[in-house]
């Protein structure tokens, strides 16, 4: 199997000039700041550069960067592609929030009959959630409770990234089964 390298057209080249792992540091500040700028919050910004820096890391053991000139634009495209799943997540959970009914998002003086809403909005989602797998219920308590990200619900569960995604996605549309709020084209691609 072919490896891709970053930059190169051959992957028999000359790799003398390839990065050392230990560079990466120096790019720690420049990503966050770069993140920063995106996504408009240094605390994100900061897990951000963790990630396109671990990403690095992979790459270059790897031997995927050829020479030290590519590493600042491997780095820094990979920050694009980082900041934009970012954003698309967080767009993705406010939507799925709003259209339980949390709550959160809404704003001004509430009236008795708004908190009284509100109220119900709250009980149906808590029996909604009581419907839930513990593992489904435990995944979103993580997310939207304690606000932690995907890697540190997989590093707490003991499980990959990617497997918190797909099971917090799974978890949000049984969630949204439950509660009656699946979009109409969902309900008809399903049966």
């Amino acid at each position: 199997m072919k490896t891709l390298r970053y930059g190169v057209a051959d992957p028999a080249a000359d790799t003398s000039a390839a990065p050392e792992p230990c560079e990466l540091e120096t790019f720690r500040l420049p990503l966050r700041l770069f993140a920063a700028r995106r996504l408009r919050n240094w605390t994100i910004a900061e897990d951000v550069s963790q990630e396109v820096l671990r990403v690095g890391l992979e790459a270059l053991n790897a031997g995927r960067v050829a020479s030290r000139e590519l590493l600042p634009g491997f780095l820094f495209k990979t920050a694009v592609h980082v900041c934009m799943h970012r954003s698309r997540s967080a767009a993705r959970e406010k939507r799925a929030l709003e259209r339980f009914g949390v709550g959160l998002y809404e704003s001004g003086p509430a009236d008795a009959l708004e908190n009284a809403l509100t109220g119900e909005r709250r009980s149906r989602l808590r029996a909604a959630m009581a419907e839930l797998s513990p593992d489904e219920r435990r995944i979103l308590e993580l997310t939207y409770d304690q606000e932690l990200d995907s890697d540190d619900i997989a590093r707490q569960l003991g499980l990959r990234a990617g497997a918190v995604r797909v099971r917090r996605h799974r978890a949000i549309r049984r969630l949204s089964e439950i509660l009656g709020v699946t979009p109409s084209c969902d309900r008809e691609s399903r049966g």
